[in-house]
């Protein structure tokens, strides 16, 4: 207990005097800051925008003790929100902004990408939840609420119809080229499945597999079922085999009823005893778990020998082609 109030105590200490070093190297106060910012924006932007989270962003790396973080908000529309640096000094003196990095457009050029990004998104969002589904973005992924179980044709309907809109607007929307939409519906509680998608700079998104998000609570508890199914596999077995850290997750898009777990592996070795020994021994082999996603009961279980374990990356790339059931559409 005393060692956390120690750890504690110190933390303050150091933050009060990188506050106080910046001070001493000239830094203006963020009370003068503020008010720089708010005459910046009433001047040069269009719209009534606030800020919020004022901090000091002097370190290291930029050793600029006016150099300010802040987040920038539409106060008719709160939601329309981005981050900011800026150097409050040349601001105050120059009536300049400098934002350090590689970020060089106006403040009136972010906004007006994050409100047509946040426009764009909340128009399909309001056309999604008229049909009882719940959409919520974020930069790497969209994240679907089914309030009712969709049949793999609606499932279907609805990501090519988002998918198109989305490459319909692509050039004003700021998502991340490699794109994965998380499902959730009745029979799970958290959005384990997923949809994979990626697209190159100047091109569409595609849908690339349907896979199990990894972050959901509902995949830890599957991943649990299938290693305990897996381990006892294995240990009837004659050959010494043992799970490489490499695996992978499809789920059948003709029912979406059946997934299949490939784990590889490696041969047992006393040697073996830590997950980095483990990433590097050859892969020997690869087993094939068909689950139920929705009970986790293993379908069938299919084990295959890899003859030339040299040629693992090749294996690895043209696993998908081998199932016995598509992974997209």
């Amino acid at each position: 207990m005393k060692t956390s109030i120690y750890i504690g105590m110190l933390i303050l200490v150091i933050l009060g005097g990188l506050s106080s070093c910046a001070r001493l190297f000239g830094g203006m106060s963020k009370d003068k800051a503020a008010k720089t910012l708010d005459r910046y924006l009433k001047k040069h932007t269009q719209q009534a925008l606030g800020f919020t989270n004022l901090t000091r962003f002097w370190n290291e790396g930029n050793m600029n003790p006016n150099m300010f973080s802040v987040e920038i908000f539409d106060e008719q529309t709160p939601e329309i929100r981005f981050g900011l640096h800026f150097d409050a000094k040349l601001m105050n003196e120059k009536d300049s902004l400098k934002q350090g990095g590689f970020q060089t457009q106006s403040i009136q050029k972010q906004y007006n990408e994050v409100e047509a990004d946040f426009r764009i998104k909340q128009r399909m969002i309001a056309a999604l939840k008229k049909q009882g589904i719940a959409l919520d973005f974020d930069y790497y992924s969209a994240q679907l609420q089914f309030k009712n179980t969709p049949t793999p044709e609606f499932l279907k309907e609805t990501l090519t119809a988002l998918i198109a809109r989305m490459n319909t607007n692509k050039s004003d929307l700021l998502s991340s080229n490699y794109f994965e939409f998380n499902l959730q519906t009745p029979p799970y509680s958290t959005a384990v499945l997923q949809a994979k998608t990626t697209s190159e700079e100047n091109e569409d998104w595609k849908l690339t597999s349907f896979s199990l998000n990894t972050q959901a609570e509902d995949y830890k508890l599957i991943e649990k079922s299938i290693e305990q199914e897996t381990t006892h596999y294995l240990k009837q077995l004659d050959h010494q085999y043992q799970m490489h850290p490499a695996s992978k997750v499809y789920v059948n898009t003709d029912t979406f009823k059946e997934a299949v777990w490939i784990q590889f592996l490696s041969d047992a070795s006393e040697a073996d005893d830590t997950l980095v020994k483990r990433s590097m021994a050859a892969v020997t082999a690869v087993i094939f778990q068909y689950f139920n996603p929705e009970t986790h009961h293993i379908i069938r279980t299919e084990l295959t020998p890899i003859a030339h374990p040299d040629s693992f990356e090749a294996y690895w790339e043209g696993i998908e082609t081998q199932l016995p059931f598509p992974t997209h559409w």
